[in-house]
């Protein structure tokens, strides 16, 4: 299983540390571990609703990865924190909770207001702290390790580019761009800067319309059209492309999303996404039905994120207690619903991170599985 991948992983770069460093303490994993969950279920306000079932999803992801881990072993004082969405919240529960500035790890809150008084409290007691479903960038010059489960989204580009550049190395690889000032737009500029980053290859961008990619095609190698752009108009492009040019056509998952007659059509496509679930794999089969037994009906796209983050985070304290940030960084771990790889941008953790899959008669796969 994926869980046991990640867990194998992490505890053998554990061993690795502690041969080195000859230690002679206590195992991490001997250590009952606190962490705090502060997440905005606006428990009493129904007026949140949307916001709390996605809380409650990934919380029962939580609780999943929780009993999944205790049973590796895990020893877990886990608080939960319903922040309501407000910042004076947040304040009284970092003054009120006990023992809070001892605590291990603190994960959330999700916005941006939130997370700042979390921040000004961690930087104060050193506290490891995980934005788990927005990116956040630190507002204090302080050392404490802030870490995003997410990139913001030029970062997030910068990564597809280099995703690209490592799974279609032999792949004439064309950024498709249909905004204007195609070539001037971030999209552009950091999928360019990531793919040079790996490959000394030529890299061209272009409009779709005016200069096509048929244009620029070399005729000898496979082609590779990226699509940076959210839109329908940008989708039927790709369509249009994938159908004329024996070219794989590789856009935003958010192109599922959009209406449309003839859903068959997107079956040519690629899409590329932080996050996605294989529906058809063993790992989600049996995570659906230990799901079913304990909440009936099937996870949801949150639940994953939680049960994995946790999973994770949870491997990693006991493998290398509270800095375990440093000895993970620059390696990449394999999750259920997406890949953790760590990098440092600036003072902060960052996951870059990012799933290639593609749909095809009504199914997803991940395209890594696939080159």
């Amino acid at each position: 299983m994926i869980k046991k991948a990640i867990i194998c992983s992490l505890i053998l770069l554990f061993a690795l540390e502690q041969a080195k460093a000859n230690a002679v303490k206590a195992l991490p994993f001997e250590k009952e571990y606190r962490v705090a969950l502060m997440l905005p279920f606006c428990l009493g306000n129904p007026d949140k609703w949307k916001v709390r079932d996605i809380m409650a999803d990934y919380y029962e992801g939580v609780e999943m990865a929780v009993a999944a881990m205790e049973a590796q072993g895990l020893k877990m004082q886990l608080t939960v924190l319903d922040t309501k969405q407000d910042s004076l919240e947040v304040i009284r529960l970092l003054k009120e909770t006990p023992d809070l500035t001892q605590y291990d790890l603190i994960i959330g809150p999700v916005y941006d207001n939130e997370l700042f008084e979390v921040e000004k409290f961690c930087s104060v007691y050193n506290i490891p702290l995980v934005s788990p479903l927005r990116p956040y960038n630190k507002t204090l010059n302080t050392e404490f390790p802030l870490i995003n489960c997410s990139a913001t989204d030029s970062m997030q580009m910068y990564y597809n580019g280099q995703m690209v550049a490592n799974v279609f190395k032999n792949f004439q690889v064309v950024l498709v761009d249909d905004q204007v000032k195609a070539s001037k737009t971030y999209a552009a500029k950091q999928f360019k800067l990531g793919y040079e980053s790996i490959l000394n290859k030529p890299f061209t961008v272009v409009d779709g319309k005016i200069t096509t990619v048929a244009s620029v095609w070399n005729k000898k190698d496979s082609v590779l059209a990226f699509f940076p752009n959210k839109s329908s108009s940008s989708c039927n492009l790709a369509i249009g492309l994938s159908a004329s040019l024996p070219v794989i056509a590789l856009g935003p998952a958010e192109w599922l999303a959009i209406d449309r007659m003839n859903y068959g059509s997107l079956n040519r496509l690629y899409f590329y996404d932080t996050y996605s679930v294989p529906y058809n794999d063993t790992t989600y089969k049996q995570f659906r039905k230990q799901y079913r037994l304990k909440y009936g009906g099937d996870p949801e796209r949150y639940t994953f994120i939680g049960y994995d983050q946790f999973v994770f985070f949870s491997t990693a304290l006991m493998a290398f207690d509270t800095r375990f940030i440093d000895q993970v960084l620059n390696k990449s771990f394999r999750s259920t619903h997406r890949n953790f790889q760590f990098v440092k941008r600036g003072n902060v953790y960052e996951n870059a991170g990012t799933n290639l899959f593609y749909y095809q008669d009504y199914n997803l796969y991940k395209a890594l599985w696939r080159y």
